[in-house]
């Protein structure tokens, strides 16, 4: 199993609000900071995005598609300066609840509206944390893409499943959730600003080759010359370049890893914990709750039952 794909098995999706905004005229809407990702495009017309940690506006044409992740407070308004001008001055300053985009809002008639937008807002399990942490503020994809068509129709379906309530509506409505996000992913590393950290880590051909074979095999007990060895590398080279790009020691990544796919297991099915501890490369079940318990914060047969937020810290 790749990277990617292995952090997503963490990934559950909670709730999922969607809706479409039409709008007209001189506007701003300021969404304050929220829990979780809000994803939308641009349906008709273009406005002017600024978000939280950003310097400047991005302008967002008809068709592009954004992804704004980690709780990240954001506004969308006709003119760049209008986000300065909602901010400063009280009797304009209208914050709107976060909720704002979940319903089918017109601001006018409709037939006069110069911007129309649909979106959603997704929900996580908080430990999915660790994922969303590694994404940069915004993920821009632009209507000329390749991968725009596909995103704006998960994008539409996703909306459509979710206002429908059908039979197996929560598990369409997961993988749909997973499609957007690998697909922005996808476009992040492969557009020209270089991924920081770990996305940036999985592009690079040699630590990236590493992570793959950390990710493909569960038991082995990688050592570092073991890992560098595989890539090509000498032991101190790829010790300085993973923790560089990655942001952690290779064995420590390593452990971290082996320890959120065991707290997975454990909070998803009805293995006995001896058999976790062994499918990890563990011979005991007692050293095998130690390092869970110093990665995790609490035992394995705690985790399985107790509302615990996973305490990892992946830094960038």
């Amino acid at each position: 199993m790749d990277p990617l794909s292995d952090a997503f098995l963490s990934l559950n999706v909670k709730n999922v609000e969607s809706g479409q905004l039409h709008i007209g005229g001189c506007w701003a809407i300021r969404m304050l900071p929220s829990g979780g990702v809000a994803i939308f495009e641009s349906t008709k017309g273009s406005f002017w995005l600024s978000v939280d940690e950003l310097a400047h506006p991005i302008l967002i044409q008809e068709g592009d598609c954004i992804l704004i992740a980690n709780q990240r407070g954001y506004c969308k308004s006709s003119e760049p300066d209008m986000e300065a001008a909602l901010r400063s001055t009280l009797a304009r300053s209208v914050t709107w609840p976060t909720a704002v985009e979940t319903r089918n809002i017109v601001f006018g008639h409709r037939g006069n509206c110069d911007n129309t937008m649909g979106g959603a807002r997704l929900i996580f399990d908080e430990r999915a944390n660790f994922l969303f942490d590694l994404l940069p503020p915004v993920i821009h994809i632009h209507a000329n893409s390749d991968i725009a068509p596909v995103f704006r129709s998960m994008l539409h379906v996703l909306a459509a499943e979710n206002a429908a309530g059908q039979l197996g509506g929560t598990i369409m409505t997961n993988h749909l959730v997973h499609i957007l996000l690998v697909q922005a992913l996808r476009s992040y590393v492969a557009s020209e600003i270089h991924p920081r950290g770990w996305l940036g880590a999985l592009v690079d051909a040699k630590i990236g080759a590493a992570l793959a074979l950390m990710h493909r095999d569960n038991t082995r007990q990688w050592t570092v010359e073991g890992l560098a060895a595989a890539v090509g590398m000498s032991r101190s080279s790829f010790g300085l370049r993973f923790k560089t790009l990655v942001g952690q020691a290779p064995l420590e990544y390593w452990l971290q890893r082996r320890m959120r796919r065991a707290g997975h297991i454990l909070r998803n099915g009805n293995r006995t914990v001896s058999s976790v501890a062994f499918e990890s490369g563990y011979e005991s079940e007692k050293s095998f709750g130690k390092a869970f318990k110093r990665v995790m914060g609490c035992a394995p047969t705690s985790y399985r039952t107790v509302d615990w937020t996973c305490p990892i810290d992946m830094k960038r």
